[in-house]
């Protein structure tokens, strides 16, 4: 299951690679217009949408993420700490970081609890019309989720991501929606 789960990431990520920067950028925006809706239908009691900051050519929330800030939306995004995901709160898009191998995360020693999280916004390298996920298989978001259940998921990717060939487990978190630019799972 392993390698074959590493064979698709392999070459899911390759195709998003291929997207030209112009394409993504017009992919990004699309995508961004539908989950700011989405993120201000479904958040009226103002907890935190988790966020993350893009990495590896993934759809970019950086200008969500600036627009919820200027909507005075509270904004948190993952921290790896000890091998384990927790989310910490920004207040800018220019906020004080450091590296987790390539993921930018805040630098503050405040912490978000889990029950103080609304919406989890959730890059993935590959999904399925089931609304399952393939991740870069460290667990992460599967071992946060099992942990704060109440959590509305929501996944962000291409529609060239797409692939129903990837195996999953009984660990693996279904997401509650997905979100490309041509449709909403």
């Amino acid at each position: 299951m392993q390698n074959k789960n590493q064979l698709i990431r392999q070459a899911l990520m390759k195709e998003r690679w291929k997207l030209l920067p112009s394409v993504k950028v017009q992919c990004d925006h699309l995508i961004y217009k539908k989950l700011l809706q989405t993120i201000l239908l479904r958040n009226p009691t103002q907890k935190y949408v988790a966020a993350y900051w893009p990495i590896e050519n993934e759809v970019d929330t950086i200008a969500l993420i600036d627009s919820l800030l200027l909507r005075d939306v509270k904004v948190c995004i993952p921290y790896i700490k000890k091998n384990k995901m927790v989310f910490k709160p920004i207040t800018s898009i220019n906020f004080e970081y450091e590296y987790w191998k390539s993921m930018r995360q805040p630098n503050t020693p405040v912490e978000i609890k889990g029950e103080d999280i609304k919406i989890m916004l959730i890059p993935m390298i590959g999904f399925s019309d089931k609304k399952k996920r393939l991740g870069f298989g460290f667990n992460h978001y599967n071992d946060y989720l099992t942990a704060h259940n109440k959590i509305f998921t929501i996944g962000l990717a291409y529609a060239l991501q797409q692939s129903d060939t990837f195996v999953t487990t009984s660990r693996d978190k279904i997401l509650d929606m997905i979100i490309t630019e041509k449709r909403t799972i």
